[in-house]
């Protein structure tokens, strides 16, 4: 590969030669989202599909009991969870039980990144669903939940192209920095790309393209909870590029939003306890 192509185009080329992609979803994601909609569901049927995986089981029911759930008694089985919470919520967090599968590599430097993606995405997606609720918009609290998950997918799809770059010997290795200054430059468009490719609906790829644009839509209130989701992660420092200088209550999607100070501090608040929780999960694996 010529030095003369940027770390991206690289990339974008590798990715091409190779036909790397990204699953879409999950059957069993998808098949409890599809339940969720209808006014009649057997929830013995939801129980068999999602028991079906223990290791869902158990990252179900340790969101469900999560921070951003305070209040509520613990829940300890699916039916529990579902009775306790909703079933759009339970199929909100199925979604996110199966999409962790997807931020994993090889590499340990690559790795890391991955593990921080990961934090970052889920979090947003939390955050982004409880605002929606604050906020009094709860009907787009599926559709902010799934846009906040993959509102960085792009970075997803690099990093995952970056992991394979690196078991080549003609691909020389690039300093974190430069991975860090790539994804930063290329994500909303890479990701764009992506979701347009797997004919996503089209508030998602919405999302993923302008969740940085200088001046978004104002009409846009799913755009809006995104952003303000993805604001307040980089605040407490959940992500790849912390923020801890931002100020919540002066970004642009709090006031178009109408977020009362209080909400934001709360916010803060759950976000900086989920923030802790994953950084006492990472010392406790070693």
């Amino acid at each position: 590969m010529s030095d003369d192509l940027s770390l991206l185009d690289q990339a974008l080329a590798f990715a091409e030669e190779r036909q790397i992609t990204l699953p879409v979803f999950s059957d069993v994601a998808l098949k409890v989202q599809k339940a969720s909609r209808e006014e009649r569901y057997d929830i013995s049927e939801i129980e068999r599909a999602i028991e079906s995986d223990p290791a869902l089981v158990a990252e179900v029911l340790r969101a469900a009991n999560s921070a951003f759930f305070g209040g509520l008694s613990e829940v300890s089985s699916i039916r529990a969870a579902v009775l306790r919470l909703g079933l759009q919520r339970v199929a909100n967090l199925v979604f996110l039980a199966t999409e962790k599968s997807r931020y994993n590599a090889r590499r340990p430097e690559i790795a890391g990144l991955m593990r921080d993606l990961w934090h970052h995405a889920s979090a947003c997606a939390l955050a982004a669903e409880w605002i929606s609720r604050k906020v009094r918009f709860p009907q787009h609290g599926e559709t902010v939940f799934i846009g906040a998950l993959v509102h960085d997918i792009g970075k997803l799809f690099l990093l995952r192209v970056l992991d394979d770059m690196a078991g080549e010997p003609e691909y020389a290795a690039v300093s974190p920095e430069l991975i860090r200054e790539m994804l930063d430059n290329a994500h909303t468009e890479v990701g764009h790309r992506l979701l347009v490719s797997w004919h996503l609906p089209e508030v998602f790829q919405t999302i993923v393209r302008d969740h940085h644009v200088e001046v978004p839509d104002p009409a846009n209130i799913p755009l809006q909870i995104v952003r303000l989701a993805n604001h307040a992660c980089n605040k407490v420092g959940i992500g790849l590029r912390p923020q801890p200088e931002l100020v919540l209550g002066a970004v642009r999607e709090a006031a178009t939003l109408g977020m009362s100070e209080i909400a934001i501090a709360e916010l803060e608040i759950i976000l900086e306890d989920v923030m802790a929780q994953s950084v006492a999960a990472a010392l406790a694996l070693g």
